[in-house]
């Protein structure tokens, strides 16, 4: 009992090892006995080798848009999925329609961009008011200022457009009144070679003219009541051609006839050609368009078309 009292310390330190080594063990043994006890609380899903399967309604909602076609369509003249163009100014980014990017080259006018974009016109192109997009002689501009198709040659400005006013040749025809003899009257064509005169009467046509003698007033110049004063007689004259009226006062003031002559051009990239017209004839531009000479104006000819519209045909123009 004394060996027990005497090393009881290693007695305790021996029994508490023993203890220690017996729990390591069966701690151990709980350690490697849990996986298994795990999967039999928690059996493993095997994994299926045959795949999801596919879900397939997004595509057959989209199949079923695209037969709708009607539906798809954008906000704009452009591709379903592409952005309309912008153009890029001073003032930050813009519509194409919005605005002008051109203006016309004789009156300044902007030309909207809307109408290139409307015909189908290349609006970027610098030179696209110039061009005669569909080949009828007008270009762009000149269509755009008329009112017409661009793309369609059938559909043009007017030719009188195209017309211009070269010059005007004139010749006079003066009918000087002579005398009075009774019912007879003497004239005389004084641009006629060798001045021939005449005996006429009221109601006659003066020889190889169209002039009628219309009338004839017997007067003096002035009322005084003097037996020697002077005769301030007239006669009337009629072209019988034009319907111009002429008085010619007896021994003084001849009358005039002016025979005046036109020379037009209808000039355009179709076509060119010289056009000669006296005041109250007719010239014939194409099918559509025919106008009547009035006459000469200051700065050209007027003509009349089948309406009655008066319209100026202005000079040629140097370059």
């Amino acid at each position: 009992m004394s060996f027990f009292k005497n090393n009881a310390h290693w007695l305790l330190l021996s029994t508490t090892a023993a203890l220690s080594v017996a729990g390591s063990f069966f701690l151990f043994q709980d350690i490697t006995e849990f996986p298994d006890a795990l999967e039999k609380l928690y059996p493993k899903q095997v994994a299926s080798k045959k795949p999801d399967p596919i879900r397939l309604d997004s595509l057959e909602r989209a199949t079923k848009l695209v037969a709708l076609s009607g539906q798809w369509k954008a906000e704009h003249d452009n591709l379903l999925f592409v952005s309309e163009p912008y153009l890029l100014e001073s003032d930050g980014p813009k519509r194409p329609k919005e605005g002008s990017l051109h203006r016309h080259s004789k009156t300044g006018a902007a030309i909207p961009n809307a109408w290139f974009l409307q015909f189908g016109l290349k609006l970027r192109q610098p030179n696209i008011t110039q061009e005669d997009s569909d080949g009828d002689g007008f270009t762009n501009e000149e269509e755009w200022l008329a009112g017409t198709d661009p793309i369609d040659a059938s559909k043009h400005p007017l030719l009188v457009s195209k017309l211009t006013f070269v010059r005007a040749a004139e010749i006079h025809n003066h009918i000087s009144f002579l005398q009075y003899l009774g019912e007879k009257l003497t004239v005389r064509r004084d641009d006629a070679p060798k001045r021939p005169q005449h005996d006429v009467k009221v109601g006659d046509v003066i020889p190889d003219t169209d002039i009628k003698l219309a009338s004839f007033e017997k007067r003096r110049k002035d009322d005084s009541g003097i037996k020697d004063a002077l005769d301030g007689s007239l006669v009337t004259l009629i072209d019988g051609k034009t319907a111009n009226k002429q008085i010619a006062e007896i021994k003084g003031k001849p009358a005039d006839f002016v025979d005046k002559t036109f020379f037009l051009e209808l000039k355009y990239p179709k076509e060119q050609r010289e056009i000669t017209a006296k005041p109250g004839g007719q010239i014939t531009l194409n099918a559509q368009e025919t106008y009547t000479i009035i006459d000469s104006t200051p700065n050209g000819v007027q003509i009349k078309d089948k309406d009655g519209k008066l319209i100026e045909v202005g000079r040629t123009k140097t370059e």
